[in-house]
């Protein structure tokens, strides 16, 4: 039984403090490859949800994911991907990434960001050790004028006698307009938000540290979990839209997959 098979589903909310998907890195192939394969399934999350729920609630977080030859991808995180360049040590593309609401404030009213979208390039190569290297940079497509971001990091995958484990450390960062519009207070917003005028200045946002678990069940199925830590830094630290500098994130999903013969 392939662990691959559900890393590729796991790794999904993984890549939600920062790690991309298997479907854009180059970590070593653990099984043959496939011409289509479908990846449905759900979980729940702590410190996370995609919807703009609060973080500190428990979620549930539903996950679909496809791809044709690893070529063309799309999958809940990662939004329609495609690796224009292919190689079994580097991969590099575009992304439509989604890029998830902020979430309202209770007793509020700031215009806080809704769901909308990244136009992104991203590049990952497989260096010595099986360490998988890379990143990427993304820009508003959606008029929410929420600017660009960047992200990279640095991972590695074992196969455990549990399953696979995978780890990464990562940071991430944005320009002023990103970083006001998800954690700036404009003046002509402070009068009735319930909070200060703050115009936080681009930069590094975070740095953090991640690690999931994979365990195959049968010959389709799958759980693991993740947790994840991240140290907010720049301004976003000491936005007043923030509860505290470190963020933890942990969350177990199951996973069911459908492909092509080999």
């Amino acid at each position: 039984m392939s662990l691959r098979l559900f890393a590729l589903a796991v790794v999904s909310l993984s890549a939600v403090a920062g790690s991309a998907l298997a479907q854009s890195q180059p970590y070593p192939r653990l099984e043959e490859p496939k011409e289509w394969r479908v990846d449905v399934g759900g979980g729940v999350t702590h410190g996370f949800s995609a919807t703009g729920n609060t973080g500190k609630d428990v979620n549930f977080t539903a996950w679909g994911s496809a791809n044709w030859r690893e070529i063309v991808y799309a999958n809940g995180l990662d939004g329609l991907g495609w690796n224009a360049v292919y190689s079994d040590d580097f991969r590099a593309g575009v992304q439509l990434r989604p890029r998830f609401s902020a979430g309202d404030i209770e007793g509020s009213n700031l215009d806080r960001p809704d769901l909308g979208a990244d136009g992104t390039l991203y590049a990952y190569k497989r260096i010595p050790g099986d360490f998988v290297v890379g990143g990427r940079i993304g820009h508003d497509v959606t008029g929410d004028d929420a600017g660009l971001s960047y992200f990279a990091s640095i991972g590695h995958q074992d196969v455990t006698r549990v399953g696979l484990l995978r780890t990464s450390a990562y940071v991430s960062g944005g320009n002023d307009e990103r970083v006001q519009r998800y954690f700036g207070v404009t003046p002509a917003e402070a009068p009735g938000s319930g909070f200060s005028a703050y115009e936080p200045s681009g930069g590094l946002t975070g740095a953090g540290v991640s690690a999931f678990l994979a365990v195959p069940i049968g010959e389709r199925f799958g759980v693991g979990g993740f947790v994840n830590y991240e140290r907010r830094l720049g301004d976003v630290k000491d936005s007043p839209l923030v509860d505290g500098a470190d963020v933890w994130r942990a969350g177990l999903i199951g996973v069911v997959r459908f492909s092509s013969p080999n």
